[in-house]
C-alpha cells in the first residue's frame, strides 16, 4: 500500500502545502553563576583623639560578599562618646581619655564575616598648674638667671603646644615667657608681679596659668674696718637675699701689710669666724701666733641660699680692713 506517496519503511513523507514537517529544537545550556568576591574590611589608621574635641570621623570600607553589611563591635570597646554608624564610620565626642582597644566586625548578608582589630588613643584635655614653689608666689631674688623662672606645669592635651602672654600682665624685668617658664635674668625687684599665660594644643584646646612672682633685693654685705692686737669683732650689717634665711660668710681673698724690714715679713691671715643674725654678720678674727699685730685686707663673700645659676647660688663681694 502506498502511504502519501512512499512505498518504502523508511521512507520521509512528502510534503504538502508547501509546509515541512516540525522538528524539536536544541535546549540551550544554562549560565554559569557569577562568582561572589571575598568579603573584606579597610580602614585607614584610627587618629589619636582628645577629651572634649570632636573626633574627625573615620570611615572603615568593604568589599566583596553579599550587600547589605552589618558593621559592629565583638570585643572591647570604643572610646566613650564615639559611636560605629551603620555604614562602617566612626564619629563623635571623647569624653573620657586612655587607650582603648576593640574589634570591629563586618558582616554580610550571605553569612561571611571578617574582623578588625584596632585601638584608639585619647588624650586628656590640656590643664596648666603653678608648680608647688609657686601656689602661693614664686619668690626669686634679684640677679637669678633662667633657673628660677620655672612656675607651672603642663598635662594632657596634643603636641604641638603655643605658649602667648596674655596683655595687661606684668612680666619681671629681664625675663621673657619661654613655655611655662620665664628665661633670663631677673634684674628689678617689685613687690609682686603677675602675669597670665594661655596654652594652646595642636587640636585648638586651651588652657591658662596665671603666676605671681615675688622678687626681692639680691643680697649684699656692707664693708667694715676693725682695729685690733691679738683679736678683732667686728659687726657687718647684710640685706636682701633670701627670706628668712641664714647667708653664709667665707674669706676669699687676704692682702697683708708687710713689715717695712729687711726681711719685709708679712702676716699670715688671721683665724676667721662668723654668725648671720637678724641683719648683722658678727665676725671674730684672732691672729696667728706670735703675731701680736696684723694688719691687711679681707675680702669676704656672702652667699645666699638662693640659686641665681646652674651651678652657684646668689653671693655679693664685701672687704674689711685690719688696721
Amino acid at each position: 500500500m502506498l502511504l502519501g506517496g512512499c512505498a518504502l519503511p523508511n521512507c520521509s513523507p512528502k510534503t504538502t502545502g508547501g509546509n515541512t514537517a516540525a522538528t524539536t529544537p536544541t535546549p540551550t545550556p544554562s549560565p554559569s553563576p557569577t562568582p561572589t568576591a571575598p568579603l573584606q574590611a579597610s580602614t585607614p589608621p584610627f587618629h589619636a583623639g582628645e577629651v572634649g574635641v570632636a573626633y574627625i570621623p573615620v570611615a572603615l570600607a568593604a568589599t566583596g560578599g553579599v550587600q547589605p553589611y552589618t558593621w559592629t563591635i565583638t570585643t572591647g570597646a570604643l572610646p566613650d562618646g564615639l559611636t560605629l554608624g551603620s555604614d562602617g564610620s566612626v564619629s563623635g565626642t571623647p569624653t573620657k581619655a586612655g587607650g582603648f582597644s576593640f574589634t570591629v566586625q563586618l558582616a554580610d548578608s550571605g553569612g561571611s564575616a571578617t574582623a578588625l582589630p584596632s585601638s584608639i588613643a585619647i588624650a586628656a584635655a590640656p590643664a596648666a598648674s603653678l608648680v608647688a614653689a609657686c601656689a602661693r608666689y614664686c619668690s626669686v631674688e634679684v640677679g637669678c638667671a633662667d633657673v628660677c623662672g620655672n612656675f607651672g606645669t603642663l598635662s594632657g592635651g596634643t603636641a604641638p603646644y603655643t605658649y602667648t602672654l596674655q596683655p595687661g600682665g606684668l612680666v619681671p624685668v629681664g625675663t621673657h615667657v619661654n613655655q611655662l617658664s620665664l628665661a633670663g635674668t631677673f634684674a628689678q625687684r617689685a613687690q609682686f608681679w603677675q602675669f597670665s599665660v594661655l596654652v594652646t594644643d595642636a587640636l585648638g584646646h586651651t588652657t591658662s596659668i596665671t603666676p605671681r612672682f615675688y622678687v626681692y633685693p639680691h643680697i649684699s654685705l656692707a664693708s667694715g674696718g676693725c682695729t685690733y692686737t691679738a683679736t678683732c669683732s667686728v659687726n657687718l650689717a647684710y640685706s636682701g637675699g633670701t627670706p628668712g634665711a641664714s647667708p653664709s660668710v667665707s674669706v676669699t681673698g687676704w692682702t697683708p701689710v708687710c713689715s717695712p724690714t729687711a726681711a719685709n715679713v708679712c702676716p699670715p691671715q688671721p683665724t676667721f669666724s662668723e654668725k648671720a643674725q637678724g641683719e648683722v654678720v658678727s665676725i671674730t678674727l684672732t691672729n696667728a701666733p706670735n703675731w701680736p699685730r696684723t694688719q691687711g685686707t679681707l675680702t669676704l663673700a656672702i652667699v645666699d641660699k638662693s640659686p641665681c645659676s646652674s651651678s652657684a647660688l646668689c653671693s655679693a663681694g664685701a672687704s674689711l680692713n685690719l688696721i
